[in-house]
C-alpha cells in the first residue's frame, strides 16, 4: 500500500475536530495533535512555525523540545495517512524550511468549502438565481456541526478563525431566508427564521427578513409586531434605534405598499412549507454524522429504507434527525407515526390515518382511504417502533411502495421487513473507546449529556467516563441514563454501577414510568416479541459474558448445535444479538449479547430457576472440549484444539472462574490439566494462565482426595512450566523437583504416560529458557525414560529437538546447528508446530553463536513463520535475539525497531529484560550507532507491533519452508 491520497482525506473542523480518511472518521490522536491540526488548518497551505505550533499545542507558556513537538506531529501525520509505507514522503503535513506546512485543496477543508458555499449564494442571489443560491445554503448548512475548531475554539489564536466562521453562519442564515423569499416560499422562510433569530437575536437584517416573510405571508399583524419586537430588544440591547432598513420597511407595510407583496426572482410563487410533523429534541444528535449523512443519502434514492439495531441505539433519533434534513424534498408533507402503543394492523393503520389527520371515509376501507391520500403526494412517511407489528407494517407498506412513486417510507425496528424494495440501514452502537483510541463517539455523547448537568469534565475523570462506556457498550440510551445521574452520584459511582448491572439504568423523574423508563424496559419489549425457544436461548446465553460459537450457545442451553445455529440466526435478525464474525480464516463464526442485554437475560435466567444448571452445562463442555481426545503436542489436532478453546475464551474464563473460585470443584484442575502450560503461552497470555495454574495447584494440594492422582500430576508440572514460562525461577525450581516426584510414583495408562511425556519436553523447555539447565536436564530424562518405554514418534521427535536444545552449550554451536536443521525438517514433513517452532528458535541462537548473522537471520524468519501461523502475536524472546542478529549485521535502525517492540512484548508478558545472553552490549551498540532524533521516530508505535509486522513469507503449501542455508 502507498501513501494516502491526499483526495481522500477530509477535515471537519466545523465542530469537534475530526479528520475523514477513506471514509473512516478518527480523532486527531490527543489534545496536543488536536491543537497542531487546528493551527495548521487555520494557515493551511502556508508554512508554521516552531514557536507558533508550540505556543499552540502548550498553552501554558513554557517550552518544549522540538523532538517533542515532533512526536506530537508524527502521531498527527499517522491519522492523516496510515497506510503510508515506510521511507515514502508525507503528502499533507509536509516539512518547510520556515515550519511544517498542510498541504489540502479546499474541498477537502469543512470550513473553506462551507466559506466558498456561502460567497457562492450572495452571488447568486445577485445574479437572481435562488433556486441555485439555496443549493448552495443547504450545502454549506450540512457542514456545519458545532462550535468551529472544539476543542480549541477558545484559544486566543483560534478566537478570530472561530468569529470569522461563525459570521459567515449568521451570513448563511440571512442569505437562506432570501433565497426562500425569492422562490416565494414565506412560510418556511418563517420556520427558518425563528431559530436564526434566536442564535443572532442583534441582527436587523434578520428582523427585516422576518417582517417581510411574515407580510407575504399575509399576517400583517404578525410583521408590525415583528418591527416592534425588534426595536425594544436593540433600545434594550444596544441603547440605540432601529436603521433606516427597518423602519422604511416598517412605514412601506402601514402604507400596505403592493410592491412589497410582489417577488422579484422567478420561481413559484403560492407554494408553502410542507406540512412537518416531527419530534424535536433539546440536545444534539452527537457521534452519528456519518450515520446521519448516509440514511439522508439512502431517503433520496430508495423508496423504502428500514433503520434497524438493538434496543437503546438511538433509531428513532437518528431517523427523526434525517427527516428534518430531507424534509424540503417532499413538498406535500413529512409526517411521523409512533407505533409503540400499536397490537395489531388495525391500530397500526389508526395511528398513521391519525397523524395524516384523514377522516373516516364515506365509501371503501380505512386503508383505501389512505392509499388514495398518498397515491400522487410527494411525502415522506416514518413509521417508528415497528418490531411488535411487522407484520402489518410490511402488509400496508408493500403496496404503498409499489403504488405511490413519490412517496418516501422510513421504517425504524429492530428487524428488517424483509421485503423486495426494502433498504436496510443496522444502526450499530457508538464506538467504544480502546487502548488504540481514547476516544471514540461514546464518550463524546457521554461527555457532552454529563457536561450538560456538571460543566467541563476534570481531565482526570476522563477513565472513569471511559469505564461507563466501555460498561454498557457504546449503547446511546444507557450511556444518556448514566449521565442523567449527575447531579446524584459521582462518576466513579455511576461507572462501578453501570459496570455490575447496566439493566439497572432507568430513566428519571416524571419519565421514569414513561413507555421507556429503562434500558431493561427496552430490552423487554424485544423479549415479548421472541418464542419460547428463542427466549430459552436468550436467557442461557447470559453464562456467556463474551464473543461464543453456536457450539458453545448449544452447551450452555442444553440444545442441539443445529437447533442454536437456527435460534441465534434469529436472535441475530431481531438485534437480541450480536454477530461477531470469525476470529480467523476458517474458524467459526462468534456471535455476543451487548451488555445491556446479557443483563436482562442474567435477571431471566435467576427469575426461572436454572442459573446453576446453564453453567453446569457450560463448564461440563469446557471441560470436554480441554481433555477429550488429548491431542499430542505440536500436532495440527492439537493446534485445532487449541484455537477452539480460544475461540470460545469468555466461556473458559467463566468456567474457570466458577469451577476454581467461586464454587470450587475438581472440574476445575481436570481443565487445567488438560488445557496444559503452553496453552496459554500459546494465545500470549502466560500471566493469567500462571495465576489460574496457580489456584488450581492450590486446590489439588488443599483436597487431594477430590482430585485423580494424574490430574494433580499434570496441574503439578503445569504449575512449574508456567512460572518458568513467566521467568519465576525461585516459584519454579520447587515446583518442578516436586513435580519430578510425583512422576517417579504415580502409576499412569498409557495415554497418560504418553501426555506426560509431552508435558515433560515442555516443561524442560521452560527451564532451558529460563536459565535452569540442570533441572531442564532432569525433565528431559524423564522424558527420554517415556521415549524408551513407548517408542512414540511424536514423544520421540520433540525429545530429539529438546535434546538439541540441550546440546547447544556443550556442543560446537555448528555442529548443533547442522543437527537441528535435520529435525526441523522432519518436524515440518509431519506439521509439528512445536518441533519446528523449537527447532528454529534454537537454530537461530546457534547460528549468532557462531557469529552466522545472515544464517540467523533466516532461521529467524523461519521461527516467526512458525509462531505466526500458531496464531500467536507476541514472542518476544524471538524478536530480541532477531533484534540481536539485526545488530551484528549493522542494521541499527531496524535493529532498534525490534528491539522497542520485544520490550515493549517482555513487559506485558512480565518478563525480565533482557532474556538472551549478549543483548546489553549489542543493544548500548545499536543506541550508539542511530541518531536521537531518530531513535525518537523509529520507537513510535512499536508497542503495537505484533509478530506479523516482522515476519517474512516463509510457509509454503501449509508446511514451514527450510532456511536456504540450513
Amino acid at each position: 500500500m502507498g501513501s494516502a491520497d491526499s483526495g481522500s482525506v477530509r477535515f471537519l473542523d466545523l465542530g469537534a475536530l475530526m479528520v475523514e480518511v477513506d471514509g473512516h472518521l478518527r480523532t486527531p490522536g490527543g489534545r496536543r495533535p488536536a491543537a497542531a491540526l487546528a493551527v495548521l488548518l487555520i494557515h493551511a497551505n502556508r508554512p508554521v512555525s516552531v514557536d507558533t505550533l508550540s505556543d499552540a499545542i502548550w498553552d501554558d507558556g513554557r517550552p518544549r523540545a522540538v523532538s517533542t513537538l515532533e512526536s506530537h506531529l508524527w502521531r498527527l501525520r499517522q491519522v492523516l495517512e496510515p497506510g503510508r509505507e515506510p521511507g515514502e514522503p508525507w503528502s499533507l503535513l509536509v516539512t518547510d524550511p520556515g515550519g511544517y506546512r498542510l498541504s489540502v485543496a479546499v474541498e477537502q477543508v469543512d470550513s473553506s468549502r462551507f466559506a466558498a458555499l456561502v460567497e457562492e449564494a450572495g452571488s447568486l442571489l445577485g445574479r437572481g438565481q435562488p433556486d441555485r443560491a439555496l443549493q448552495r445554503c443547504e450545502s454549506a448548512r450540512a457542514l456545519w456541526r458545532g462550535r468551529p475548531l472544539a476543542p480549541v475554539a477558545d484559544q486566543p489564536w483560534a478566537a478570530p478563525t472561530v468569529a470569522r466562521l461563525e459570521e459567515l453562519r449568521a451570513q448563511l442564515a440571512e442569505r437562506h431566508v432570501d433565497a426562500l423569499l425569492d422562490l416565494g416560499d414565506p412560510q418556511r422562510a418563517l420556520l427558518e427564521l425563528e431559530p436564526a433569530l434566536g442564535e443572532h437575536p442583534l441582527r436587523e437584517h434578520l428582523w427585516a427578513r422576518r417582517m417581510l416573510a411574515a407580510f407575504r405571508a399575509g399576517r400583517v399583524d404578525d410583521a408590525l409586531a415583528t418591527y416592534h419586537r425588534a426595536r425594544s430588544l436593540l433600545v434594550a440591547e444596544l441603547g440605540t434605534e432601529p436603521t433606516d432598513e427597518l423602519r422604511d420597511l416598517h412605514r412601506r407595510m402601514l402604507a400596505d405598499d403592493p410592491s412589497l407583496r410582489s417577488v422579484t426572482a422567478a420561481g413559484p410563487t403560492n407554494r408553502s412549507a410542507p406540512e412537518l410533523d416531527l419530534p424535536r429534541w433539546s440536545s444534539r444528535l452527537v457521534g452519528r454524522d456519518r450515520e446521519l449523512e448516509r440514511l439522508t443519502s439512502l431517503v433520496g434514492r430508495s423508496s423504502l429504507v428500514t433503520v434497524h439495531g438493538p434496543a437503546g441505539v438511538g433509531k428513532t433519533r437518528l431517523a427523526v434527525e434525517a427527516a428534518h434534513r430531507v424534509a424540503d424534498a417532499f413538498a406535500d408533507g413529512v409526517w411521523f407515526v409512533d407505533l409503540v402503543g400499536a397490537r395489531d394492523g388495525d391500530q397500526v393503520l389508526d395511528a398513521i390515518t391519525t397523524a395524516l389527520s384523514l377522516a373516516a371515509p364515506a365509501t371503501g376501507s380505512p386503508s383505501d382511504a389512505l392509499h388514495a391520500f398518498l397515491r400522487d403526494r410527494r411525502g415522506l412517511l416514518l413509521l417508528d417502533d415497528c418490531e411488535h407489528v411487522l407484520t402489518a407494517v410490511a402488509s400496508l407498506v408493500e403496496p404503498l411502495v409499489r403504488d405511490a412513486p413519490g412517496l418516501g417510507l422510513v421504517v425504524t425496528s429492530r428487524e428488517r421487513l424483509d421485503l423486495e424494495d426494502e433498504t436496510a440501514m443496522e444502526l450499530p452502537p457508538l464506538v467504544v473507546p480502546d487502548e488504540d483510541d481514547a476516544g471514540g463517539s461514546a464518550l463524546d455523547l457521554f461527555l457532552d449529556r454529563w457536561e450538560a448537568v456538571t460543566g467541563p469534565t476534570d481531565p482526570d475523570d476522563l477513565d472513569e467516563a471511559r469505564r461507563v462506556c466501555r460498561a454498557v457498550e457504546g449503547v446511546p440510551l444507557a450511556l444518556e441514563l448514566a449521565a442523567a445521574r449527575a447531579a446524584t452520584f459521582t462518576l466513579a459511582e455511576i461507572a462501578e454501577q453501570t459496570e455490575q448491572d447496566p439493566g439497572t439504568l432507568s430513566a428519571l423523574g416524571r419519565h421514569r414510568h414513561g413507555a421507556r423508563p429503562g434500558v431493561y424496559a427496552a430490552v423487554e419489549r424485544s423479549h415479548r416479541l421472541l418464542d419460547d425457544d428463542a427466549r430459552l436461548l436468550h436467557r442461557r446465553l447470559a453464562v456467556l459474558p463474551g464473543p461464543f460459537t453456536v457450539a458453545a450457545a448449544a452447551a450452555a442451553a442444553g440444545i442441539a448445535p443445529v437447533v442454536a445455529a437456527d435460534l441465534l440466526a434469529d436472535l441475530t435478525h431481531r438485534s437480541m444479538v450480536v454477530a461477531r464474525g470469525p476470529a480467523g480464516p476458517g474458524r467459526p463464526s462468534r456471535f455476543s449479547q451487548l451488555t445491556i442485554v446479557r443483563a436482562h437475560a442474567a435477571r431471566a435466567l435467576d427469575d426461572a430457576g436454572e442459573k446453576a444448571a446453564a453453567q453446569d452445562r457450560r463448564d461440563a463442555w469446557i471441560e470436554r472440549l480441554a481433555t477429550e481426545g488429548r491431542p499430542r503436542l505440536g500436532t495440527p489436532e492439537e493446534l485445532a484444539r487449541s484455537r477452539a478453546l480460544a475461540d470460545d475464551a469468555a466461556a473458559l474464563r467463566s468456567a474457570l472462574q466458577h469451577t476454581l473460585i467461586e464454587d470450587p470443584s475438581p472440574r476445575g484442575p481436570e481443565i487445567i490439566a488438560g488445557l496444559g502450560a503452553l496453552f496459554w503461552f500459546q494465545h500470549d497470555a502466560t500471566l493469567e494462565g500462571t495465576r489460574w495454574v496457580e489456584i488450581a495447584h492450590t486446590l489439588c494440594a488443599t483436597d487431594p482426595d477430590d482430585v485423580a492422582p494424574v490430574t494433580a500430576l499434570r496441574v503439578s508440572i503445569g504449575s512449574a512450566t508456567a512460572q518458568a514460562f513467566a521467568g519465576r525461577l525461585d516459584l519454579a525450581a520447587p515446583l518442578c523437583d516436586g513435580a519430578l516426584r510425583d512422576v517417579a510414583r504415580v502409576r499412569l495408562d498409557p495415554d497418560q504416560e504418553l501426555l506426560s511425556g509431552d508435558a515433560l519436553v515442555v516443561l524442560s523447555t521452560s527451564l532451558g529458557f529460563a536459565g535452569e539447565p540442570e533441572r531442564a536436564a532432569v525433565a528431559l530424562g524423564a522424558a527420554a525414560d517415556i521415549v524408551r518405554r513407548t517408542s512414540d514418534p511424536t514423544l520421540t521427535l520433540v525429545h530429539r529437538v529438546r535434546t538439541r536444545m540441550a546440546e547447544l552449550g556443550r556442543s560446537a554451536p555448528g555442529e548443533v546447528l547442522a543437527a537441528l536443521a535435520e529435525v526441523y525438517r522432519e518436524a515440518s514433513s509431519v506439521d509439528n508446530w512445536f518441533g519446528a517452532w523449537l527447532a528454529s528458535a534454537i537454530a537461530h541462537m546457534a547460528a549468532l553463536a557462531i557469529e552466522d548473522a545472515h544464517t540467523a537471520l533466516q532461521w529467524s524468519d523461519a521461527c516467526l513463520a512458525v509462531v505466526d501461523r500458531t496464531g500467536r502475536r507476541q514472542a518476544p524472546l524471538q524478536l530480541e535475539l532477531r533484534a540481536n542478529t539485526l545488530a551484528q549485521l549493522g542494521r541499527y535502525p531496524e535493529a532498534l525497531r525490534v528491539y522497542g517492540a520485544a520490550m515493549a512484548q517482555n513487559d506485558r508478558a512480565g518478563l525480565p529484560w533482557p532474556t538472551a545472553v549478549g543483548t546489553d552490549v549489542l543493544l548500548e551498540r545499536t543506541r550508539a550507532a542511530v541518531p536521537s532524533h531518530s531513535a525518537e521516530r523509529i520507537g513510535r508505535g512499536v508497542a503495537r507491533l505484533t509478530v506479523a509486522d516482522f515476519r517474512t513469507p516463509a510457509v509454503a503449501d501449509g508446511r514451514w519452508e527450510r532456511p536456504e542455508h540450513a
